[in-house]
């Protein structure tokens, strides 16, 4: 026979199942393009149970990828409240603020992440991209190298490097970054141009 302690963890139980079918649904919606009624599937998830951290995480990530950066920071916040020990969280949330062009609080989220995991990959990568754009160079060069040491195909990093040497009138090193993304990837149109650049500059 059931006991009443029973009974409600058997109810926290059928709940928690639901609220991960919302998201699963949400999830597969928005992938498929249905963001209003992806956004529905989070919205009940959180009603239903307001502690489940994945519901703010796809919620928030959704409305980033809609430009509804306000929202997003309220949702990936509250996340932060329920998981503060996750560097993932605090490197989205830095993301979001970069994307809103609130730049110092873009370098706080991520520096706080990098506090929980100093090796954690797409915080070295997108701080990097947030010191290039702030011409803090010498900095982004640091950052992307780390990250081309750990991912050493991704050609965005590579493109980024470029850049970062053109601007320190490196253009051995410049040229160098920009070949290896080209090796990888022969249709990279911004890396093509540079590069030509860099060789005409040459003539």
């Amino acid at each position: 026979m059931n006991t009443t302690e029973n009974l409600f963890t058997n109810i926290d139980f059928l709940e928690t199942e639901s609220v991960i079918s919302m998201n699963e649904t949400g999830t597969r919606l928005a992938k498929a393009g249905e963001m209003q009624k992806a956004e529905e599937n989070f919205l009940k998830a959180i009603e239903l149970n307001p502690q489940y951290p994945q519901s703010y995480h796809n919620l928030g990530i959704l409305q980033a990828t809609q430009q509804r950066t306000h929202e997003s920071i309220k949702n990936l916040e509250k996340l932060i409240e329920l998981e503060p020990d996750i560097a993932e969280h605090y490197c989205n949330l830095g993301i979001v603020y970069y994307l809103e062009g609130t730049y110092f609080e873009s370098e706080l989220f991520f520096s706080k992440a990098l506090e929980i995991d100093s090796n954690h990959p797409s915080t070295i990568f997108n701080l990097g991209k947030l010191l290039f754009n702030l011409e803090r160079t010498d900095e982004a060069v640091s950052l992307i190298e780390r990250f081309h040491n750990m991912e050493s195909s991704n050609t965005e990093a590579m493109f980024i490097l470029g850049m970062c040497y053109q601007k320190k009138n490196d253009k051995k090193n410049a040229q160098t970054y920009l070949e290896k993304a080209l090796d990888i990837d022969p249709d990279h149109r911004e890396a093509r141009n540079m590069l030509k650049k860099l060789n005409d500059s040459e003539i």
